[in-house]
């Protein structure tokens, strides 16, 4: 992590690094992993593992993270985080990141990923937060997520805005998990560790603003299976706007809430 952009290592990512990597993470279970950042993350940081599991219900990106991870000590299974599949206390580490607001049942997802974490094991939660003092760029990313997320809601997806951190704080809370340690930052973990890190210094980097763009423009499409007309047109009308500040401000992640704890 030498020489790393005068934002990001200033953004408090660096800090979560140094206390990940004081931590053997031992038997690691990622729920909601998708396409396997955090595991990804994960092993670049932890001080040690033995392997890790993660699990989600997207055929689609655990197709992608098992390519990912070919040959490395990582199985990724089809399963719903409500039920998941595994004995009491089988794990040393469970977490999850940039998911919460995925969740239909957040507290019976937080109980089972509980239920399963060892005593003196850590659970590790990193989810965006709205509030706060955010620059025009990350309110660009919390808008259009906000616009996506009423999308996915209309066709009967789960996806709610992004939490304030009050929220975020009352969810860690309820876990009850003993020693919490919480982190700020304003960028994510896996920054770090990605080849475009000195480009993302740039909240309208031309290569961001083409992948913001073209999210939008796939979201205007999924507006088609909308059956409401009056609500299509209020997106359509957001989506254009959208566009519009992408270009002015540019596009650039949320502040981050990361919290580890001990289960008790």
């Amino acid at each position: 992590m030498e020489n790393l952009p005068k934002r990001l290592a200033a953004s408090g990512a660096v800090e979560i690094a140094v206390k990940l990597g004081s931590i053997s993470g031992g038997r690691v279970l990622d729920v909601a992993t998708e396409s396997g950042d955090f595991i990804n993350s994960l092993m670049k940081t932890l001080k040690a593992y033995d392997y890790f599991i993660g699990i989600d219900i997207s055929k689609k990106a655990l197709e992608t993270a098992r390519k990912r991870f070919a040959g490395q000590p990582v199985k990724l299974v089809e399963m719903n985080a409500e039920l998941l599949e595994f004995d009491n206390e089988s794990f040393d580490t469970v977490c999850m990141a940039y998911s919460l607001h995925h969740l239909n049942r957040i507290d019976k997802v937080l109980t089972e990923m509980h239920r399963v974490l060892k005593p003196g094991g850590h659970l590790i939660i990193q989810e965006e937060f709205r509030d706060g003092k955010q620059t025009e760029a990350q309110t660009t990313n919390i808008l259009q997520h906000a616009w996506d997320a009423q999308i996915d809601s209309l066709l009967g997806e789960t996806h709610k805005m992004t939490f304030t951190k009050d929220k975020v704080e009352e969810i860690i809370g309820s876990l009850q998990l003993e020693r919490v340690e919480t982190f700020e930052s304003t960028r994510p973990l896996f920054c770090l560790f990605c080849e475009k890190a000195l480009g993302c210094e740039d909240p309208k980097w031309e290569r961001t603003l083409k992948g913001s763009l073209e999210e939008i423009d796939a979201g205007l499409k999924r507006l088609a299976e909308v059956a409401d007309p009056k609500a299509r047109i209020r997106l359509q009308k957001q989506g254009e706007e959208l566009k519009e500040r992408n270009r002015k401000f540019g596009n650039e992640s949320p502040s981050q809430l990361f919290a580890i704890g001990e289960k008790a």
